[in-house]
This record gives C-alpha cells, structure tokens and sequence, in this order.
C-alpha cells in the first residue's frame, strides 16, 4: 500500500475547531427564548404553529450538522443558516411567508453569537503544526498564512523531528530510503501523511489543472446520489419561493423596459449537463448590439452595459429569470456557470478533462462565482476551472450551503461585478 494513504486521514476540524453540540444546544436555547421575549413584547406577531415549526427547524438543523458529512465542514454560519432554510420551507408551506424576513434579525444575532464564540475558540486554540521534507510551493506558502497552521522544516535524516506535529506533508511519493524511513515513523507515531497537492487543494478550495486527468476521477465512480436529491431540492425551493420571486421580477422587468426598451430579457446559449445546449435567459443588461461583433466576456467598465444593467449585474439582479431554467431541468440554483458554446468547444480542445466540468447541472450561483467573481481574462478563466473542478469532485449538501452563505454575502456586497 502506499505510504501517501494513511490510516489516518487529515481532518479538517484540526484546522478550524468546532463548537460542540453542546455549546450549539446553549445558543439554540437562548434564540429560543429570545425569540419567545421578542414575541411577548410584541415586537414581532409569531403564531404559535409558526413557533414551533421553527423550533422543529433548529432541531433538524442541530441532527444534520452533527452527521459526518457537515461535521467536516463545520463553520460558524452553519446552524444559522440551515435553520433559517428549513424555517422558510416550512413557514411558506403554511403560508406564513411573512415570517420569514421578520426572522432575519434574530438569525443575524445568532449567526453574531455563534461567529463570535468561534473566533475565541480558533484563538486559544494552538495552531496547527505541519511538518514538511521539502518547502511548500509559492501557491501553498500563501494559503498556509491565511490559516492558523504552523509549517515546520522535517530532517529526513532525523526522525525525531516529527515530534510535536499534527501531519506530515510530503510532495511525492518516497524517492530514496530516508524519504521510506521518515514516512513510516511518521506512521508509527499516527501522524496524518498529507499529500502537499490535497492540501493545496484543501486550503485554496481548487483543484489545479495539471492534477485533472484520467485518474483525478472517473465518471463511473462519480455518482453521488445527492445530485438525485439536489434536483428534488431545487424545485421545492423555486416553487415555494416563487411568491416572493415573481413580484420583485415583476418589478427588475419594469426597469428594464423604462431604461432601455424591449427586449426585457436576453436569451442565449449555454452548454448545460452531459454537455446538453440550452437556452438560458436573463434580464438584459447591455445594449441590443452588444454581441453584434460575437461572444466576448464582459470587462470591467464594459461600455455594452446599460447604467441599470450595471445594478442589476452588481447585485445579481439580472440572474433571477434563470429561475425558470432551475424548473426546466437545464439548470440548479448551485453549480459552474453554464459557458457559452463557443467558448466551451475551445476550452475542450485546450483543457485535458474538462468535460468533467458538465457532470452536474450548471448553476445560478456557485464556488467560482462567490470566490472569483466574474472573469474577463486568461488567467482568470483558469482559476474559474480549478474552483468549478473543485465543485465538481467535492459536490456536497454541506458545500452547497456553504455556498449560499457567501451567496448572500456577495450579493449585499456587490462582490466581482462587472
């Protein structure tokens, strides 16, 4: 077996503590009666089967984020969040949709709360120590400063240098026998052996280009029955929250039509899964020539936008029609941005692999967008790819819900417009 899959896997909570249930069970408690104080105040009307189909969403919640599979990517906002979905699921099936914004306050106070404990938490707590038998690469160097984890110099010559670490990084597999020596101490004492690639990979949430290839992942293996379910999801959402997204689509339509005329909405093709052409549709933001030239990305300052184009774009405003693509089946609310035609035949003939990319729905949102942004030149398309490969072999509930999290937060804050 070799020496570069350990018995002991790296765990991520090593990297960033978690709040156990106890402390989550303490914080549920207090909203709880925050909620209820807030209630008898009169400062907000909750009925009470509103309440506690509330109540039955932090507990789902609570259950869900103790299985494995969130455990491992724990953060502050997860409870939070996860209940403030459930809640609004619920509260629009019993048509308490109101509720929901009203709900909001309280959930910024918790998600203050929780982020707050976290971070003292992550402080005390020692930095992680990783030793590494060759220096981290430049990309490696820079993520390991953004995180709490200490890189430590090993002497393939003395083993007892692992003394005191948490994991062993090596780049390649053993090259000459102090390498073979070093490792299997490294065993013997039940450290984690890391894969310098997986945790460059692990830390920077990409997957480098030159690491995709016929081995990185197989289509036979990669059928997750989550993305069965991810579909489920996507339309129960959309439809349940359609009373709220087809009057303020009602509304971005009439701006659009007093700013800059007809067309209201741009129809273009995309290439969806399986590599499927479709038809997407959004809001029209730029002028009704503007690929008169053909396809081209959209730059900062692009003169083709209209000065309410460039709101809409800013605040993702303009996506909102792809919501009927969500409901066709072309698209998921969570997924790589769906890439024209003619980019995509390009990028197939220059990028070993990347029909990969087309094995899950392309989505409205997802980790390109709320990390990278737009992208308007070379350099930019590559690191779109290697988040969108990221996505692809770590498509997961608990990713998706870390990505609408920084959805949120890209949209109040305008993040990579263009």
């Amino acid at each position: 077996m070799s020496l570069l899959n350990p018995p002991f896997p790296f765990p991520r909570r090593h990297q960033a503590p978690q709040l156990t249930l106890a402390w989550d069970l303490f914080f549920f408690g207090l909203v709880v009666l925050l909620l209820l104080v807030a209630a008898g105040l009169e400062f907000i009307s909750v009925p009470p089967a509103a309440f506690w189909l509330w109540v039955i969403a932090g507990v789902l919640a609570l259950v869900m984020t103790q299985l494995s599979a969130f455990a491992e990517h724990g953060s502050a906002y997860l409870v939070p969040l996860l209940t403030w979905i459930i809640a609004a699921a619920l509260l629009i099936a019993v048509g308490q949709a109101p509720l929901i914004l009203a709900l909001i306050p309280l959930h910024l106070v918790w998600l203050a709360a929780r982020t707050v404990a976290q971070l003292t938490l992550q402080r005390r707590s020692p930095p992680l120590k990783l030793g590494f038998l060759d220096p981290p690469t430049p990309e490696l160097s820079e993520a390991l400063h953004t995180q709490r984890i200490q890189p430590v110099m090993v002497s393939s010559r003395d083993p007892s240098s692992l003394r005191g670490l948490d994991g062993l990084v090596v780049r390649n597999e053993p090259s000459g026998q102090l390498h073979h020596r070093v490792l299997e101490h490294a065993q013997l004492m039940k450290l984690s052996i890391i894969p310098e690639r997986l945790l460059t990979e692990d830390l920077t949430g990409r997957v480098s280009l030159q690491a995709v290839d016929q081995n990185w992942v197989t289509q036979a293996a990669f059928q997750p029955t989550y993305l069965f379910w991810k579909r489920g999801l996507d339309v129960l959402f959309t439809l349940l929250a359609a009373p709220v997204l087809l009057p303020l689509m009602a509304l971005v339509a009439l701006v659009v039509y007093f700013n800059s005329g007809r067309p209201i909405l741009f129809w273009q093709q995309r290439v969806g899964q399986d590599g499927k052409p479709f038809q997407l549709v959004k809001f029209r933001t730029m002028t009704r020539d503007s690929e008169r030239a053909g396809p081209a990305f959209a730059k900062q300052g692009d003169m083709r936008i209209t000065p309410v184009g460039a709101f809409l774009r800013k605040f993702r405003l303009d996506e909102l029609p792809q919501f009927w693509n969500v409901l066709r089946g072309d698209m998921s609310i969570i997924g790589p941005r769906p890439e024209q035609l003619a980019f995509t035949v390009e990028f197939e003939e220059s990028i070993p692999m990347y029909t990969s990319r087309h094995w899950v729905r392309p989505g409205i949102t997802g980790w390109a967008q709320v990390n990278q942004g737009y992208t308007d030149s070379a350099a930019q398309i590559t690191e779109k790819l290697e988040y969108d490969f990221y996505y692809v072999k770590h498509c997961s509930a608990p990713l998706d819900l870390k990505i609408v999290w920084k959805t949120v937060l890209t949209i109040l804050t305008g993040f990579g417009s263009r």
